[in-house]
């Protein structure tokens, strides 16, 4: 589990991206047990997906390396990792309230997020948040603070996630602007 620091917050860019969140406002008693929640999401189905997707990531080296020299062998395993990943998913789809019709625009980084909505938040407001990184369908859970409401838009500060929760959205954002780029190019 990290907090993240101010001078850490410019290290990280931002990305316009589609993602599913659910924010609710909770107590400073249970923003200040955010440390232990994270620690024990063992059990947490919704953190599952985070969890096997950072296994995923130390898999690929090793897959990549079986692959040179028993390719039929990296294929049946890989099979056999699409097969648990969609157990994962339906375990998500199932045990959360994701829903795809929930998805919002937001503009995120690996440490805050600001997006559209219709809920009053007021600033320092401490709010957990769960979001689902699309399409991976990365669960992540986070603690933060509401530290700028306008008209429409809230921004919030992370302030406490798992340190591999914020290396699966640096990923996942550095990805997403890959991707962009890689489009961009090649319509040029």
């Amino acid at each position: 589990m990290i907090k993240i620091n101010d001078d850490e917050r410019r290290d990280f860019f931002r990305i316009d991206d589609d993602v599913y969140l659910d924010i609710e406002s909770i107590s400073e008693e249970e923003y200040k047990a955010a440390p232990d929640t994270l620690l024990n999401l063992h059990d947490s189905s919704f953190s599952l997906s985070a969890d096997f997707a950072t296994l995923n990531n130390n898999i690929h080296p090793v897959l990549n390396n079986i692959r040179q020299l028993h390719p039929d062998i990296a294929e049946f395993l890989s099979v056999l990792n699409d097969k648990i990943d969609s157990l994962n998913q339906l375990i998500l789809y199932k045990d959360s309230d994701f829903d795809h019709r929930s998805v919002i625009k937001a503009n995120i980084s690996a440490s805050g997020i600001q997006f559209k909505s219709s809920l009053t938040f007021r600033n320092q407001q401490t709010v957990k948040l769960e979001l689902v990184l699309l399409p991976e369908k990365t669960g992540i859970l986070i603690f933060g603070r509401v530290v700028n409401t306008n008209k429409d838009y809230v921004s919030v500060v992370f302030e406490f996630m798992r340190s591999e929760d914020q290396e699966l959205m640096i990923k996942h954002n550095l990805n997403k602007q890959m991707s962009e780029l890689r489009e961009k190019n090649d319509n040029n």
